[in-house]
């Protein structure tokens, strides 16, 4: 049996599901009349930029270069520093309105980028093997 990266649960009750790329945000109050949801849906690079993160910003500092060379170069994009700020800075506005912190992704001055929130837990289901 071998195990495949399903997501991530960040925080209490935001998933986020790398299958379909959609985060969301399902809690209760405690009682079973008041449930809240709220889902984000990302661009492809957004999205490829926020898994990126989550794998490996957690407890490492990422550079420019390797966001710009492994975002934007390895799809065949034009890399940009302009561009991958107004991403960055657009994800960081999306993941707010899931009362995530307003620098989920923090700019690491002159250095790189990090996730600055601890409570992520990746999540992983197990594949059988085809024989």
């Amino acid at each position: 049996m071998d195990y495949q990266l399903y997501g991530f649960l960040i925080g209490k009750d935001v998933h986020f599901e790398i299958g379909s790329g959609q985060l969301y945000r399902l809690s209760s109050n405690g009682t079973e009349k008041h449930l809240i949801f709220g889902a984000l849906f990302f661009s492809d690079t957004m999205l490829q930029l926020f898994l990126y993160m989550l794998k490996h910003g957690r407890d490492n500092r990422v550079t420019k270069e390797e966001l710009l060379k492994k975002i934007w170069e390895d799809n065949k994009l034009s890399p940009s520093p302009q561009r991958l700020w107004q991403v960055l800075t657009g994800l960081n506005k999306k993941l707010q309105t899931l009362g995530l912190p307003d620098e989920f992704i923090k700019t690491i001055k002159g250095s790189g980028y990090t996730i600055g929130f601890k409570e992520i837990i990746p999540l992983y289901y197990r594949s059988s093997e085809i024989l």
